[in-house]
């Protein structure tokens, strides 16, 4: 992205719309999935799998996805996929790993700073002071990561820090390192250990894949208790920021890297609409079927539509399209045919069939993305670009507002039914979107 005279926002041709669309994607997702009203008004595929309605208690043993569990692992997909794309500048190992230690340790930042600054962590403070406070660290959190004189940059870090250290959290506690926002922690984690992994092999990719049976082996031997596998688990220089479970991760970070690369070797040429269509309904028979328990079923759906995708790009598609194809179909039959084990498909805790079948599905969402009507995808696009202020954009400034303002009370009790309960999470998501949109269109981007 770049600003033009009049300092609005316009593209850049090496930008791919369709992966900052499927990061935009699971950012919406995101936002609309915590929004909707919980309880018994809208149905079970609503939420995560595992924590169904009405009382939204973890089942562990609840087989299935829904919708809510790609969000995350897309978003995972499309930053192996930017991994890349925004490396590939560099010339040499100081440079590269100067940037990602930086990005490490802004990521490590933001996800402690947003969690101590939501209104419900500054619950020590009169209400209005804590929702000002919120909006105050937004704006803080903007002078640190958009464009911004050196001066404004470092009074803002400056104020950042003096409000963790002073302020009273946690109803008098104060600031407490193992207080941070999880989701950030492991993107700041997958940006650590993913960039060093695909800066050290990105001219040796099959080392790439050859380290994923290893760390597989190493994950399956961590509850062996007294191996070294246990050890490995078990040690950590600092528990708030590394935790060894979190590397699971990269069975979806590194499949993204290979789209990345094959995004950087030239503009993807265009996705014949046919097998776009064909990749959506293969995402919306795996998340239904796979929630209703239909495994057998899903599989042989699964194999069929892919084996057509596979003949159709073999004839009508370009490079691009057929790695996809051949990639999406091969980790979903992979993460099919591991359904059985570990008790069945979980996001949490995440089994290797959710790894591998979530990535498949990936391939075939950004797939999709490639030809879905040009207004859904920019729309998607703009909150892809910008995801860290679109991420806390809802807490930090959406929410704040709405009890300033006394439009809390009101749009808190659209609970009644399921159109209501829907209708909830549609006007936040259109909040956070509209402040998402106004910041971007500014050239406010928000960068680690």
């Amino acid at each position: 992205m770049q600003l033009n005279e009049s300092g609005n926002v316009t593209a850049i041709d090496q930008r791919d719309t369709a992966l900052d669309a499927l990061r935009g994607l699971a950012i919406i997702g995101m936002v609309l999935s915590g929004s909707i009203a919980f309880g018994d008004a809208l149905p079970g595929w609503m939420f995560h799998a595992q924590v169904p309605p009405p009382l939204h208690k973890f089942i562990p043993t609840r087989a299935g996805i829904t919708w809510v569990d790609l969000v995350f692992p897309f978003f995972l997909f499309s930053m192996g996929a930017s991994l890349p794309l925004a490396m590939r500048k560099f010339e040499g190992n100081a440079a590269a790993l100067t940037s990602i230690a930086r990005r490490f340790v802004l990521l490590l930042f933001f996800a402690l700073f947003t969690q101590h600054m939501k209104p419900a962590n500054l619950g020590a403070l009169p209400a209005w002071a804590a929702q000002g406070l919120a909006l105050f660290a937004f704006a803080l959190l903007g002078l640190m990561l958009a464009p911004a004189s050196r001066l404004l940059k470092g009074v803002a870090w400056a104020a950042g820090l003096a409000l963790l250290a002073l302020l009273p959290f946690h109803a008098g506690v104060g600031f407490q390192w193992a207080r941070s926002d999880i989701i950030l922690l492991v993107l700041a984690d997958m940006a650590l250990f993913g960039g060093l992994l695909w800066w050290f092999t990105r001219t040796r990719p099959l080392l790439r894949l050859a380290l994923l049976p290893v760390l597989a082996a190493l994950l399956l031997g961590q509850g062996v208790s007294g191996s070294w596998n246990a050890a490995l688990a078990g040690f950590s220089p600092a528990a708030w920021a590394y935790q060894f479970y979190y590397l699971k991760y990269l069975f979806i970070l590194v499949p993204g890297m290979f789209a990345g690369e094959w995004l950087m070797r030239g503009p993807a040429e265009a996705t014949p609409r046919g097998l776009g269509a064909m990749a959506l309904l293969l995402i919306v028979l795996n998340v239904s079927l796979l929630y209703v328990r239909a495994p057998l079923l899903n599989l042989l759906f699964s194999a069929g539509l892919s084996g057509l995708m596979m003949w159709r790009v073999s004839r009508h598609g370009g490079l691009f399209s057929k790695r996809c194809v051949q990639a999406g179909s091969y980790l979903l039959m992979l993460g099919l045919a591991l359904e059985a084990l570990e008790g069945g498909i979980r996001k949490d805790s995440s089994t290797f069939s959710y790894y591998a079948v979530s990535s498949g599905l990936a391939f075939f969402a950004l797939m999709a993305l490639r030809v879905c009507p040009a207004r859904l995808s920019d729309w998607l696009a703009v909150h892809g670009r910008n995801p860290l202020l679109a991420y806390v954009a809802g807490s930090l400034a959406v929410m704040p507002l709405l009890h300033l303002s006394g439009l809390h009370a009101p749009w808190s009790s659209l609970n009644a039914d399921w159109g209501q309960g829907l209708l909830k999470g549609l006007l936040f998501t259109g909040a956070v979107s509209a402040v998402t949109l106004i910041c971007t269109k500014r050239g406010w981007l928000w960068k680690s």
